[in-house]
């Protein structure tokens, strides 16, 4: 009784199978898509569903027609398999022409039946990604078409995109005979790598190279220093001689004015002594401050000449002490 039974049903779904062939096919199938439909046929007679549908997948691969996309769908719907049957069914109804016998309006009807009822069973995913990226669901690839939702199996998705080694995961549930939206945004870009500072070279110690040695002496300041000592020098002894001159002109004066000297100061020749008196230590004093200030621009010139301007070594023996350096 149930194979009576089952045979029935195999038989009412062959029916309703080459119905919907003879409804949109005008002219009969011929070739390796006659040779396909036929052994489909056969496959739903005996019971072999699953067999059936890749039949007529193989059909829609030669030609993309409404009888290939609903029997896929109706298929998938009988074997269990709502996500396909959703996808499947809902490409029919796009396809689908418009019924123009009682028939086919009750062939019609019946796959809008099984289109709502695969989505109460199934849940759909409405998946958000950057554009280019390679989208999957569950690791199995995932194709978008602009907002269309994806059928999925009800439960816990894992909904993955990757682009250019950068990857997003989302976790989501999707209830059965709802849609759930999924956005999936990838990380920045990794920033390129700066090359590391390279590490400092080890540097075998060695003797303390010496300072630099300080520049030597100008020939300029060393000559305008000579040159100076020797004016002020010069005007000194020019002085001191004139003040030895005028010495020698207060005693010629005295003795001029006879034995009781410059006893009155108003004769003439006493008012001269005066005045070779005065004369006399003008001249002394500037000669003197001359010499000393030669001296002193001397001193002074020769010490910026013969400073060290480098390393000054002092040794010290029985015989005496030596100085060593850069002058």
């Amino acid at each position: 009784m149930h194979r009576n039974i089952r045979h029935a049903v195999a038989s009412a779904l062959a029916a309703a199978l080459l119905s919907t062939s003879a409804g949109v096919m005008a002219e009969p199938p011929s070739g390796a898509r006659d040779r396909l439909v036929a052994q489909a046929h056969t496959a739903v007679d005996e019971g072999r569903l699953a067999d059936a549908r890749d039949l007529w997948m193989a059909v829609w691969k030669l030609e993309q027609s409404q009888v290939a996309a609903c029997n896929i769908g109706a298929l998938s719907f009988r074997i269990g398999d709502m996500p396909a049957a959703v996808r499947w069914l809902s490409l029919c109804k796009e396809i689908m022409r418009a019924p123009r016998t009682p028939d086919e309006r009750a062939l019609h009807e019946s796959r809008l039946v099984d289109l709502a009822r695969a989505r109460q069973l199934a849940g759909e995913l409405r998946v958000v990604a950057p554009a280019g990226a390679a989208v999957t669901i569950d690791g199995a690839p995932a194709e978008i078409e602009g907002d269309r939702p994806i059928p999925v199996e009800p439960g816990r998705r894992v909904v993955r995109a990757a682009l250019n080694g950068r990857t997003a995961t989302v976790e989501v549930d999707v209830p059965r005979g709802e849609t759930r939206e999924v956005r999936l945004t990838l990380p920045p870009p990794p920033e390129p790598q700066r090359p590391e500072p390279e590490a400092p070279r080890a540097v075998t110690a060695g003797p303390a190279a010496p300072p630099p040695a300080r520049p030597g002496p100008s020939t300029a300041v060393v000559v305008g220093g000579v040159g100076l000592s020797a004016t002020f020098a010069a005007l000194g002894g020019v002085m001191l001689v004139g003040a030895e001159k005028r010495e020698d002109a207060i005693l010629a004066s005295a003795r001029a004015a006879g034995p009781n000297g410059c006893f009155r100061l108003s004769w003439p020749v006493c008012q001269h002594a005066a005045s070779a008196r005065d004369d006399m230590h003008t001249f002394r004093a500037i000669g003197v401050a001359g010499l000393i200030t030669g001296g002193a621009v001397l001193a002074a010139t020769l010490g910026y000449t013969f400073y060290p301007r480098g390393q000054t070594e002092v040794r010290v023996s029985s015989e005496g002490f030596t100085i060593s350096g850069v002058f």
